[in-house]
C-alpha cells in the first residue's frame, strides 16, 4: 500500500535532482537554479525515504518471522523492484559509451565494472565505476537491502540511541572527507567506501524513523496543523545556512517524512496531488534517466548553434524536460512494472499468482 505523500515527496526530490543536474552540463550553465544548488542532498531524503517506507512494508512480515525463507523473499522484492530498470539503463548507457553521446566517455567498458553494474554493486568502494552515472546510489542501496535485517534489529532495540550517534557521526565523517564535489555531503566516489556508508546511514536513519512514527511524542511534535509547513521553513532555513549545514539538513529530513506520512491537509494539498503523485510514481525512471536525455539535448543544442538557431536555448530546456517525462512515464509502464512481475512469477516457478478465495458473508 502507498502512502501518496510519500510517493508525491519522492517525485518532488527526483525533479530535485533533476533540476540541480542540468547545468552539470556546460551547455546549459547559464540555467543554473540557486534554489536547486544544494538538491544533492535530495539523495540522502530518497535513502531515509528507503529505510522509512522498506520498514513500512516489510518489517512486520520479515522480522517478525525472520528466516531463511522471509529474507529470500523480501531480496526479491526488492530485486524485481530496482534491478529491471537499473539493467535496461546500464546497457543504454554502455551503448552511450560506444557511440560517445555526449563527446566525452571516460568510462572503461572493462570486465569488473561490466560485472560489477550488472551485479548492482559498483559502488560498494572497491574502485569499480558506475556505468550510469546516477546508479551509484541504487548499488548502495541494494547493500542497504542485505543488511536490513541487522538495521531494523538494532533500531528497535534498546541501543536505537547508539544507532542514531553512529548514522550522524557517519555524516560527520563523511561530510568532512574533503571529498564533496559541490558540497561536503555530496561525496559518490567510486574509489571509497564513504558513498557506501552515506547511504547506509541515511538508510538507518529512516528506520530508525519509522520506530518512533507512533510514539505519542513523535506525534504531538509533528502531526498537528501547520507542522508540515513549519518543517518545511525550518528545512529551507537551513539549506540557507552555509554548505558546512548539510548534516544539519539531512538530520531534519525525518522530520519531513513523519509529516508527510501522517498525511495532513497541507502535505496532502502539496505532496498527494496529482502531479505530485504521478511525479512520484516514475521517479526512479527520471533518477536514472534524466542525464541521458540532458546530454543528448545538450548536443542537439550544440549542433543547432553550429546551424545558426541561436538565442533561443531555453526551447532546448522546455524539449529536455518534455522529452524526459515522456520517456520516464513510458519506462514506469513498460520496464518497471512488467519487470517486476516477470521477476515475481519466475520466483514463483512461472505459476500464476493464485486467485484470493472469496469467503461467503
Amino acid at each position: 500500500m502507498r502512502i501518496s505523500s510519500l510517493t508525491g515527496l519522492r517525485g518532488i526530490a527526483a525533479v530535485s535532482v533533476l533540476l540541480y543536474h542540468i547545468p552539470h552540463a556546460p551547455a546549459f550553465q547559464a540555467f543554473a537554479i540557486p534554489l536547486f544548488s544544494r538538491a544533492y542532498l535530495a539523495v540522502d531524503l530518497f535513502f531515509i525515504l528507503s529505510g522509512f517506507v522498506i520498514s513500512y512494508g516489510y518489517y512486520d512480515r520479515l522480522m517478525h518471522n525472520l528466516g531463511r525463507s522471509s529474507y529470500m523473499d523480501f531480496l526479491i522484492n526488492r530485486t524485481a523492484r530496482v534491478w529491471p530498470l537499473h539493467l535496461i539503463v546500464t546497457l543504454v548507457f554502455m551503448a552511450r559509451i560506444l557511440v560517445n553521446v555526449s563527446g566525452t566517455q571516460a568510462i572503461p567498458l572493462d570486465l569488473p565494472n561490466i560485472l560489477t553494474n550488472l551485479l548492482m554493486i559498483q559502488s560498494w568502494g572497491w574502485g569499480t565505476q558506475p556505468i550510469a552515472g546516477n546508479s551509484w546510489s541504487v548499488s548502495t542501496e541494494v547493500a542497504a537491502y542485505l543488511l536490513y535485517p541487522l538495521i531494523a534489529i538494532m533500531a528497535f532495540s534498546r541501543w536505537a540511541w547508539a544507532q542514531l550517534a553512529l548514522c550522524v557521526g557517519i555524516l560527520v565523517l563523511v561530510a568532512s572527507s574533503g571529498r564533496g564535489a559541490s558540497g561536503p555531503l555530496d561525496v559518490n566516489d567510486y574509489d571509497t567506501v564513504l558513498t557506501l556508508l552515506r547511504c547506509l546511514a541515511g538508510f538507518a536513519l529512516g528506520v530508525l524513523t519509522y520506530r518512533i512514527r507512533d510514539m505519542a511524542l513523535t506525534r504531538n511534535l509533528l502531526a498537528g496543523p501547520g507542522r508540515f509547513a513549519a518543517i518545511c521553513v525550518i528545512i529551507a532555513v537551513a539549506l540557507m545556512l552555509p554548505r558546512a549545514a548539510d548534516v544539519l539538513v539531512v538530520c531534519l529530513m525525518p522530520a519531513l517524512v513523519l509529516t508527510c506520512y501522517y498525511d495532513g491537509a497541507a502535505a496532502r494539498a502539496v505532496m498527494a496531488n496529482p502531479v505530485s503523485y504521478h511525479l512520484g510514481l516514475i521517479s526512479y525512471s527520471i533518477y536514472l534517466w534524466h542525464p541521458l536525455v540532458r546530454d543528448i539535448m545538450a548536443r542537439v543544442m550544440g549542433i543547432a548553434h553550429r546551424h545558426g538557431f541561436v538565442g533561443h536555448d531555453w526551447v532546448f530546456i522546455a524539449a529536455m524536460l518534455i522529452a524526459t517525462w515522456l520517456l520516464c512515464w513510458a519506462s514506469y509502464r513498460l520496464i518497471e512494472l512488467p519487470g517486476h512481475k516477470i521477476i515475481k512469477w519466475l520466483q514463483r516457478g512461472g505459476r500464476a499468482r493464485p486467485t484470493p478465495v472469496k469467503v461467503a458473508a
